[in-house]
């Protein structure tokens, strides 16, 4: 009777691995790799870089993932990054579609529809950022849009600052302003 048994399970086992096997072989048909998959993934994910035990960045977004032979980590979804000052105080706000963060140096690059707003009311848009971690510094070479609680709008190609947006400095800028220069007729 336990013949029987073993000689019936044997065809389903079979049949199991060779199922398996051709999964993978559609697969392999198909050019998907194992490392187009990452090697971890999560969503809704944070991310917090400190500095002597004071908060510097905190990013979340929808979703993370990182591969083990790369130093990067990339969120996807709904960015946003909270930057704070060397007292621990929170100066800026950065949203975006994506970002990547390095994982060796810590700094950042975000990606589609940057926007930072700083706690003094400054705001920047964009289409990609580079948060530079040593030197505390946000720049772009691309296209940008600045404003001020004054009411100015500036435009440029090129911009950089720290990343509360008080010492900046916008490259072949031009603009509006609805301030006065005091220059008499």
């Amino acid at each position: 009777m336990r013949t029987h048994q073993t000689h019936t399970a044997w065809p389903i086992i079979l049949l199991l691995l060779l199922g398996a096997c051709q999964e993978s072989a559609v697969v392999k048909q198909r050019g998907i790799s194992k490392d187009m998959y990452p090697d971890h993934e999560s969503w809704e994910s944070t991310i917090i870089i400190s500095r002597d035990g004071l908060l510097v960045t905190v990013a979340d977004s929808r979703r993370m993932i990182k591969h083990n032979d790369q130093d990067l980590a990339h969120l996807i979804g709904l960015v946003n990054v909270d930057f704070y000052n060397e007292q621990g105080q929170h100066v800026s706000h950065l949203s975006a579609d994506s970002a990547e963060v390095n994982t060796q140096t810590s700094s950042m690059s975000a990606f589609g529809q940057v926007v930072i707003h700083s706690d003094s009311g400054l705001v920047l848009k964009t289409e990609t950022l580079r948060w530079d971690d040593k030197y505390d510094m946000v720049a772009t070479d691309d296209t940008v849009l600045f404003t001020t609680p004054e009411g100015d709008t500036l435009y440029g190609i090129g911009f950089e600052s720290d990343v509360d947006l008080t010492h900046w400095k916008i490259y072949q800028p031009w603009g509006v302003t609805e301030r006065g220069f005091g220059v008499n007729d």
